[in-house]
């Protein structure tokens, strides 16, 4: 394995999209635009075809050690959620992206091992949690559980347009309320005719950049986005799933390795270079090509699509490159 930060515990990772079904109907969901028929209410008929005892054998069929990265959909309304991570964290290692909106959180606080956790990322969605009675209260108990319980557990909050002008406060109210870790999360996608974050006035740069980003967050305001011709550990140490098992090499480069749950996935063999001009999801460009790869001009824009929570934040400590 590579040296330094997370390679020392694992070999591969993998973002896997467990489940279309969710109880939020946010604004920017991502669902909207990569299903083509989106029904949040109705689940996939592939979610849950097989237990969570096969799906953690075929991992280990592997050979490798796996940092699991589950979302959806919401990953807790997933059948046996707690089992399954249950059963994947006895030899690989997961990081989960929620909105705690659900009972079972307070079950796989309890069961799952925290050590086996990467990192929980907590979206709050303060325009669908206003919505539900004491919604934003109910948010931070769980959240400070979690915290309690020693979990890596990051509060997400996206600078979506709408909201920008009560942000500040919120993330003040968090962290009077004993919130550890908050990660700030540029919008990409359409507002009201716009498209960001190309769009976003100067002043509204400064703002988000006041609220304090890290490196991906800090690139994607820039609008730094393409990696075309660099090594990318994207099909070598990390792939993308679906709901069905289908494994891809990116959001962008949809090259096929196969089904996991069916036994025809095959690792690559080597890093290999970025052949796409426009790159889909700048986090996993920026984590897995950036290092040998060039950053377009600020005014460049990937693809005019809603903000993606979920492959936005496959993200984690990974500071070597990687590459297919």
């Amino acid at each position: 394995m590579l040296p330094g930060g997370l390679w020392e515990k694992v070999d591969c990772e993998i973002l896997w999209r467990l489940n279309r079904r969710c109880n939020f109907d946010c604004e920017y969901c991502f669902t909207d635009v990569i299903d083509e028929q989106p029904d949040k209410r109705t689940e996939d008929p592939a979610c849950a075809k097989f237990s969570p005892e096969y799906i953690a054998a075929k991992f280990n069929e592997t050979g490798r050690v796996w940092r699991i990265y589950m979302t959806g959909g919401e990953p807790f309304l997933y059948p046996s959620f707690v089992k399954l991570a249950k059963e994947l964290t006895r030899k690989h290692y997961i990081a989960v992206s929620t909105n705690l909106s659900t009972a079972n959180t307070y079950e796989f606080a309890d069961v799952i091992d925290s050590k086996r956790v990467h990192w929980l990322k907590a979206s709050i969605h303060i325009m669908e949690r206003e919505k539900i009675s004491d919604g934003i209260k109910e948010f931070l108990r769980k959240f400070l559980f979690f915290q309690r319980q020693g979990f890596d557990i990051r509060l997400v909050y996206v600078t979506y347009p709408a909201i920008l002008g009560r942000i500040e406060e919120d993330l003040k109210r968090f962290r009077g309320e004993g919130v550890e870790k908050i990660w700030v999360k540029v919008f990409q996608g359409e507002y009201e005719q716009k498209r960001y974050p190309r769009d976003y006035s100067q002043q509204q740069r400064e703002l988000i950049k006041g609220l304090g980003l890290n490196r991906f967050e800090e690139e994607i305001l820039a609008c730094h986005a393409s990696f075309i011709g660099s090594k990318c550990e994207a099909g070598y140490r990390a792939f993308s799933m679906d709901i069905s098992g289908n494994i891809k090499r990116c959001s962008t480069v949809r090259q096929d390795y196969g089904n996991l749950f069916d036994g025809t996935f095959k690792l690559g063999t080597a890093p290999r270079r970025c052949p796409a001009r426009k790159c889909g999801c700048s986090y996993q460009g920026i984590k897995y090509a950036a290092n040998k790869g060039f950053a377009k001009p600020s005014k460049f824009v990937t693809r005019s699509v809603k903000f993606c929570v979920a492959v936005s934040e496959w993200l984690g400590g990974l500071t070597t490159g990687m590459s297919k």
